[in-house]
């Protein structure tokens, strides 16, 4: 098993990506620590794990925009489980609101969460770390930290956030051991993101615009993190990788059908 014996903790466990994250680790060996606002939500993750055969986990009630909570909640996990190896930042939030309307209350709920509780937890977990020799953190960014995406303005900010803080870190982090690497997925079915094929032509579309030809799964980006969690990665920090089936490396003015507007023409640049 990659993490057999590790203590993973992962912020936003109790749905979405976050509890994906949480079941790949578990099957890999890892006790799971899951961190959520719903004690309803990790009380059925638990179950869940142990049904499947992953004694041991354990579960954080709080809010991470709380940074003295955070600090209390990771001083409680190396109490209970040792150590803290693993940190993934999954609790986030978005808007979808034009820069015109979005409210100054929406804009720092996003930057509260995504950013400064992202940090809350970074530093928590890596002065943890460095007492042990070391370890990973894995932060959830997006595709919208990379570019701009259109009528979500706090989201985007926020993300580039993390992108930027993540690079930071692993610098400043590795004399200590401790590898920081971010995880950039594009359209990912959730229930957060369900709405979007509630229009049946949705998936028809995203096939024209991504080269892999589907929507990505909470799978596919649990695979992703326990590549940069794991062992695998030993010599790898500092990289925002993204899991969006080579969307953004696309890119072009695709049209259906394959081809692009510029593939006929000379004079592009």
């Amino acid at each position: 098993m990659l993490l057999e014996g590790r203590v993973a903790v992962i912020t936003g466990a109790g749905s979405g990506i976050g509890r994906e994250i949480a079941r790949t680790f578990a099957r890999e060996g890892a006790r799971i620590v899951g961190v959520d606002r719903s004690a309803d939500a990790l009380a059925d993750l638990v179950a869940e794990l142990a049904r499947n055969g992953s004694e041991g986990a354990l579960v954080r009630v709080g809010d991470v925009r709380d940074a003295a909570s955070v600090d209390a909640a990771a001083e409680s996990v190396v109490t209970e489980a040792g150590r803290i190896d693993i940190l993934v930042n999954c609790a986030g939030i978005r808007e979808i609101k034009n820069v015109y309307d979005i409210t100054p209350e929406e804009w720092r709920a996003v930057m509260d969460i995504n950013v400064n509780g992202l940090f809350y937890w970074c530093q928590a977990a890596a002065r943890r770390m460095r007492e042990s020799g070391g370890g990973t953190i894995v932060n959830l960014a997006s595709v919208g930290g990379l570019i701009g995406l259109s009528n979500r303005p706090a989201y985007s900010a926020s993300k580039h956030a993390v992108v930027g803080l993540t690079k930071s870190l692993s610098r400043d982090l590795a004399p200590a051991g401790i590898r920081v690497n971010a995880l950039c997925p594009g359209v990912i079915r959730t229930a957060m993101t369900e709405a979007y094929w509630a229009d049946e032509r949705f998936e028809n579309e995203l096939a024209s615009v991504v080269p892999l030809g589907r929507s990505g799964t909470a799978d596919d980006v649990a695979q992703a993190a326990l590549y940069l969690a794991g062992p695998q990665s030993a010599y790898v920090t500092g990289i925002a990788l993204t899991v969006d089936g080579g969307w953004l490396a696309e890119k072009s003015f695709a049209v259906p059908g394959g081809s692009s507007t510029f593939s006929t023409s000379n004079d592009a640049s």
